[in-house]
């Protein structure tokens, strides 16, 4: 298949919105691609369809990640989505910073973010980074597209980073900071029913 049978395959903003969906993992996007053709019944793939996956791509996840962690695990995991959700949604990005001395110091936050990365919630974006107005370094990582995708509102005021494009690294020096009373202050925010909020549509959709 060469580049012109490729881009015959996508409309719009589809084919950038598929790789993203997939976190930039060969498998994932070649994954959702098959999943995207099966479903097109002969029709371009556009972002709104690519939404769609994304959405049960994610909830495939999460289903993952219950059967293969012990319940206490779990619910520490869940939380950690939907935290990690309603940060990106409030600042209105798909990349945060985490201090590096926060991972190294603290093995329970680096077992987090490190499990959340195994089950492809999120995305290791960049390392060693340095922020434009905090001192320190600090690793970036990306929200799966999957957990706010669906939310047709935000669009236009989202500043979403395609950490594929060689301004990314620059840009997310701008990124905003998830430090640790930020994280301690959103996990006590934490509904008990925390999986049922992250796979509910929201009204605007």
């Amino acid at each position: 298949m060469d580049k012109h049978e490729l881009d015959a395959l996508f409309k719009g903003e589809g084919f950038a919105r598929l790789v993203m969906a997939g976190g930039g993992v060969p498998r994932d996007v070649l994954s959702l691609f098959l999943e995207a053709m099966s479903q097109s019944e002969g029709e371009a793939v556009g972002k709104d369809e690519v939404r769609v996956l994304s959405r049960s791509n994610l909830e495939r996840r999460i289903e993952e990640l219950k059967q293969d962690s012990q319940i206490d695990e779990q619910n520490v995991l869940i939380a950690g989505i939907y935290v990690l959700r309603e940060f990106c949604l409030a600042k209105k990005t798909n990349i945060f910073l985490i201090p590096e001395q926060l991972l190294q110091q603290d093995e329970n936050w680096r077992t987090l973010f490190s499990r959340l990365v195994d089950y492809r919630i999120i995305h290791q974006a960049g390392s060693a980074l340095t922020h434009k107005s905090q001192t320190g370094n600090f690793q970036a990582f990306a929200i799966d597209i999957g957990c706010y995708a669906h939310f047709r509102k935000m669009e236009a005021r989202f500043n979403e980073i395609d950490v594929s494009k060689a301004t990314a690294k620059d840009q997310m020096r701008s990124a905003p900071v998830l430090g640790l009373s930020d994280l301690q202050t959103l996990f006590k925010t934490v509904p008990e029913n925390a999986e049922a909020v992250l796979k509910t549509i929201p009204e605007d959709d």
